[in-house]
C-alpha cells in the first residue's frame, strides 16, 4: 500500500512538473513569436543598408537585387519636381498701379495745358516733375506750326490715354519674367475694369513698354500721318517716353503666395515597391538613386507603432491560447498530454528560430524571400508522428501559420500557404513499411505542394522569374524537413519511450527476446497472443482507434505467463496443475501473470501505454472458474469465500485500446470452446462476453460508446470467421492420401 502511494506521489510530481514546463514553453513560444518577426525585420533593414554601402555609383551590379518585402517611401526628389512644375505653371502676377497711373495722367495733362495756354516756361515744369528732356521734345513741339502743333498735341493726348489704359510695363521686369521661361502673364486691371473681374492673361509680345512703343502704336498714329504728311510720329513717341512712367507693376510677393498655395496642394509622392520587384539588375550600372533606395528601405524597415505592437501581442496570445486549448481537448484523456504539448511547443519554437535564421540568410544576400522557404513543415509533421494524430499536426500548422503572417517577408497568402502545404505533407507522410514508399511519398508531396504553391501565388500575379525559386524552395524545404524528421522522431521515441507508429511496428513485427522466450516456453500462450493481436488490430481499426497500439498490446499482454506456463490451460496437453492445488492458490497464480508481465515489460523497455494494457487487460474482474469452485468447496464445509480474493488486482481499462485487448482476450479464449462454430454462434458468444464485461463495470472508463462496442463486436466476428474458415475436401483427402 505504501509503495502504491509512493508511486502515485511520483506520478503526481511528474505530472505537475510537465504542467509547469508547458507553461514555460508557452511563454517561450509567445516571446519568440513576438521577437522573431521584429528581429528579422531589423536584420533585413541592416542587410539592405550594408548592401547599399557596398555599391558605389557607376559600378556594375554583381547580382540581381529584389525587394524582399513590399515597401513605401516618400520620393522627396519627385515631390520637389512636381512642386516646382506646379509653381512654374502659376503665371507671374501684375496689377495696375493707381499712383503711377495718376502721376502719369496728371503729368500729361499739365504738359498739354502749358502748350494750350501758350506758356513757354517748361523748365519749371520739368524740374517739378523730375523729367529730363534729353531728346529736346519741348523745343521740337514749340517750333511746329500752330496747326501741326495742335494735331500733334491731340495725337499725344489720345495715345497717352491709350497707353495708360492699356498699361505700360517696365522693360526690365518683362525681361526678367521672360528669362524665367514665361511667355504669358496675368494682369489685374482694377482701374479700368470692375474689381471683381478675373485677371486677364496676356502674352509678353503684346505688352507695351517704352522700348516697343513705336511698333505697338504705329497703327494708332498712322491716321494722323494721313491727315498731315508732315506729322512727326516719333515726336509723339519721344514725348510719351518722357512723360509716362510704367503703370503696371509685377506683384512678386502675391505671385509667390499664389505659387506656394498651389505647391501646398501637391501631395507627397509615395512610391510603392512591391515585394519581388527588381531594384538593381545584374550587370547594370548602379545609380545613386538605387543606392539611396536600398539604404532607405533599410532605414524604414523597422517601423511599428505602439498600437501595432500591442495588436501583434494580442494576436499572438489569442492564436497560441486557441491552439493549446484545441490541442488539450484532442488529448484530454491522454496520459502523455503535457509531454506531447511540450514537444509540440518546442518544435514550434525551433521553427521560429529557423525562420529567423532563414530570413537572415536571405536578407544578407538580398535574395527574394518566398513563402516556400519558410521552415514551417517540421513542427506539424513532427507533432503528427510523435502523437500518431494528424489533426494535432494541423493544430501546430495553424499556430505556425499565424506566426508566419507576422513576418515582414510574408505575403497576403502566407497563412493559407502554410496551412495548405502542411496539409499536403501531413497527408502524404505517414507510416510506411517499405522504404521505397518513403521515396514515393516524398515525390508526391513535392509535386502536389509545388502545384499548390504555384496556384496560391497566382493570386498575387506571380512573375515568371519567381516560378523556379518557388518550386525549388518547396522541394528543398520538404527534403530538409524529412531529414530533420528522421533524426528527431527516433530520438524522442527513445528518450521518452513514445509509442509512435514506427516504434509500435518494431515491437509488433521485429524480433523480441520477450516474445521469443514466450514462444519457446509457452507455445499456446504465444499463439493465443497472436490471435488476440489480430482481433485487437481489426477491432481498433474499425472504430478509428490506434490499431498498432492494440496489436502490440495484444502481442505482449500475456508475457507474464512465460514464468509458469504449465498453469495456463492453453499450454496444457494432459494433466492440469490446478487439480492438485486449492482454488485460492490457483487464483493467485493466475493473477500473478499480470504483475510478472508488468515487470518483464518494464525490463524490455515497453512504452507506458503497452504496460497499461498489460496491467488492465483483466481489470478487476473475478476469476470466475476458481471463484465458483472455491464457493462449492466452502459450502461443503460451511465456510464463506471472499470474492475480492479471486479478483484481479488491476484497474478496468482507461482507454479504448486497452479495453479492446481485454475483450479480444476473453473472446479469443472463449471461442476455442465452441464446437462446430458458425456466424450465429460467434455472434452470440461475442455479444454475451461484451455485455458481461459491461455489466461488471469493466468498460465504464474505457471511453468506448455503445456504437463502438457494436462495431467491435462485428469486427471480432469477422476476424474469428476468417481465422476458423473451412476449406473444401480435396479428392486425395477423401481417399485418405496425404494432401
Amino acid at each position: 500500500m505504501i509503495k502504491k502511494i509512493q508511486i502515485s506521489d511520483r506520478k503526481q510530481k511528474k505530472h505537475n512538473l510537465q504542467q509547469q514546463l508547458s507553461l514555460i514553453f508557452m511563454v517561450l513560444t509567445v516571446f519568440l513569436a513576438m521577437v522573431v518577426p521584429l528581429l528579422s525585420t531589423h536584420s533585413n533593414g541592416s542587410g539592405l543598408k550594408e548592401l547599399g554601402l557596398q555599391y558605389t555609383e557607376g559600378e556594375l551590379s554583381s547580382e540581381d537585387i529584389f525587394a524582399t518585402s513590399s515597401f513605401q517611401y516618400v520620393d522627396d526628389e519627385q515631390t520637389q519636381k512636381l512642386i516646382e512644375q506646379r509653381m512654374q505653371e502659376v503665371l507671374p502676377y501684375f496689377s495696375y498701379s493707381l499712383r503711377s497711373t495718376t502721376i502719369s495722367s496728371r503729368r500729361l495733362e499739365n504738359f498739354l495745358a502749358l502748350f494750350h495756354q501758350g506758356n513757354t516756361d517748361f523748365n519749371t515744369f520739368l524740374e517739378e516733375e523730375g523729367l529730363s528732356d534729353e531728346r529736346n521734345v519741348v523745343q521740337r513741339i514749340a517750333e511746329l506750326a500752330p496747326d501741326q502743333q495742335q494735331l500733334l498735341l491731340q495725337a499725344l493726348e489720345e495715345t497717352g490715354s491709350y497707353v495708360l489704359e492699356r498699361g505700360l510695363f517696365d522693360e526690365e521686369e518683362v525681361n526678367t519674367i521672360r528669362s524665367q521661361g514665361y511667355e504669358e502673364l496675368l494682369v489685374r486691371n482694377s482701374l479700368f475694369q470692375q474689381e471683381s473681374s478675373e485677371p486677364s492673361k496676356q502674352t509678353i509680345d503684346t505688352l507695351l513698354t517704352k522700348k516697343n512703343l513705336p511698333s505697338q502704336l504705329s497703327s494708332l498714329l498712322e491716321p494722323y500721318e494721313l491727315i498731315d504728311s508732315q506729322f512727326q510720329p516719333y515726336l509723339v513717341l519721344d514725348a510719351l517716353e518722357m512723360l509716362l512712367d510704367p503703370n503696371v507693376d509685377y506683384e512678386a510677393v502675391e505671385t509667390l503666395a499664389i505659387r506656394e498655395e498651389a505647391a501646398a496642394e501637391i501631395p507627397e509622392q509615395v512610391i510603392t515597391i512591391e515585394r519581388g520587384e527588381k531594384i538593381i539588375a545584374k550587370d547594370t550600372v548602379v545609380t545613386s538613386s538605387q543606392i539611396d533606395l536600398l539604404q532607405m528601405m533599410g532605414s524604414n524597415s523597422f517601423q511599428y507603432t505602439i498600437l501595432e505592437l500591442i495588436g501583434r501581442a494580442i494576436f499572438i496570445l489569442l492564436s497560441t491560447s486557441v491552439s493549446v486549448y484545441v490541442f488539450i481537448q484532442f488529448l484530454h484523456a491522454e496520459k502523455r498530454l503535457y509531454l506531447y504539448l511540450n514537444l509540440m511547443l518546442v518544435s514550434v519554437s525551433l521553427s521560429l528560430v529557423a525562420m529567423y535564421v532563414v530570413t537572415l540568410f536571405f536578407s544578407s544576400r538580398s535574395s527574394l524571400f518566398l513563402d516556400s522557404y519558410l521552415p514551417v513543415l517540421f513542427a506539424p509533421l513532427f507533432t503528427s508522428h510523435i502523437t500518431s494524430k494528424k489533426r494535432l499536426g494541423l493544430v501546430s500548422a495553424f499556430l505556425l501559420a499565424c506566426y508566419a503572417t507576422l513576418m515582414e517577408q510574408s505575403s497576403s497568402i502566407t497563412f493559407f500557404f502554410v496551412l495548405t502545404i502542411s496539409g499536403v505533407c501531413l497527408y502524404f507522410f505517414r507510416y510506411t513499411i517499405k522504404r521505397i514508399d518513403d521515396v514515393f511519398n516524398w515525390f508526391y508531396a513535392c509535386i502536389i505542394s509545388s502545384f499548390a504553391a504555384l496556384a496560391l501565388y497566382m493570386l498575387e500575379a506571380l512573375p515568371l522569374h519567381q516560378v523556379m525559386p518557388l518550386v525549388g524552395g518547396m522541394i528543398l524545404n520538404i527534403t530538409i524537413t524529412l531529414v530533420f524528421l528522421e533524426a528527431f522522431v527516433p530520438l524522442c521515441e527513445k528518450l521518452f519511450n513514445i509509442p509512435t507508429a514506427y516504434r509500435l511496428s518494431e515491437l509488433a513485427f521485429s524480433a523480441s527476446p520477450v516474445l521469443d522466450r514466450l514462444e519457446s516456453v509457452a507455445q499456446g500462450t504465444y499463439n493465443h497472443s497472436r490471435n488476440v493481436a489480430d482481433l485487437s488490430f481489426n477491432a481498433a481499426r474499425s472504430i478509428g482507434a490506434n490499431a498498432m497500439l492494440a496489436r502490440v498490446g495484444g502481442m505482449y499482454h500475456d508475457i507474464g505467463k512465460a514464468d509458469h506456463p504449465e498453469y495456463f490451460i492453453e499450454n496444457q496437453s494432459g494433466d492440469n496443475k490446478h487439480d492438485e492445488i486449492k482454488p485460492s492458490l490457483s487464483a493467485a497464480i493466475i493473477k500473478s501473470h499480470v504483475k510478472l508481465g508488468l515487470e518483464k515489460g518494464r525490463e524490455a523497455g515497453l512504452p507506458q501505454e503497452v504496460l497499461d494494457i498489460i496491467s488492465q487487460h483483466h481489470g478487476n474482474d473475478v476469476i470466475q472458474f476458481f471463484y465458483n469452485e472455491a464457493k462449492n468447496q466452502a459450502q461443503a464445509v460451511g465456510m464463506d469465500v471472499k470474492e475480492d480474493d479471486f479478483k484481479y488486482n488491476g484497474i478496468p481499462p482507461t482507454f479504448p485500446e486497452s479495453a479492446i485487448v481485454m475483450l479480444a482476450d476473453c473472446v479469443e479464449a472463449a471461442s476455442r470452446t465452441l464446437k462446430r462454430p458458425n456466424h450465429s454462434k460467434y455472434e452470440k458468444l461475442v455479444h454475451s462476453l461484451i455485455m458481461g464485461k459491461l455489466e461488471r463495470d469493466q468498460l465504464k472508463n474505457s471511453q468506448l460508446s455503445l456504437t463502438d462496442l457494436d462495431q467491435i463486436e462485428d469486427a471480432f466476428v469477422q476476424t474469428l470467421l476468417g481465422r476458423d474458415h473451412r476449406r473444401i475436401e480435396y479428392p486425395s483427402e477423401q481417399k485418405g492420401q496425404p494432401g
